[in-house]
């Protein structure tokens, strides 16, 4: 699947898709990575709430969304990445 195929998938499931609702409040909200998460994730889309897929699926779209950062030329830090990886693991589906 191309890169341009990958993100209108993703685009119709954060915006389209009845059920894909954006996540008003995070688990852990206090926490690094939560905070975090809100910060860089909100830049680009609303926040899908992290129960919206397993940690396999949220480390296939983290790649994607790296990809998209570094063509727009937004950093996204390994440490800042790990922030964010560990928390949606945690609390993934």
């Amino acid at each position: 699947m191309t890169r341009f195929k990958a993100g209108l998938v993703l685009i119709t499931c954060l915006y389209v898709v009845p059920g894909c609702s954006m996540a008003q409040t995070l688990p852990e909200p206090e926490s690094p990575g939560a905070k975090l998460y809100s910060k860089k994730c909100t830049k680009c889309h609303g926040l899908p709430g992290p129960k919206r897929h397993t940690a396999e699926q949220w480390d296939h779209l983290l790649v994607m969304m790296e990809g998209f950062m570094d063509q727009k030329n937004i950093p996204f830090p390994a440490d800042e990445k790990k922030l964010i990886k560990d928390f949606l693991h945690r609390n993934a589906r």
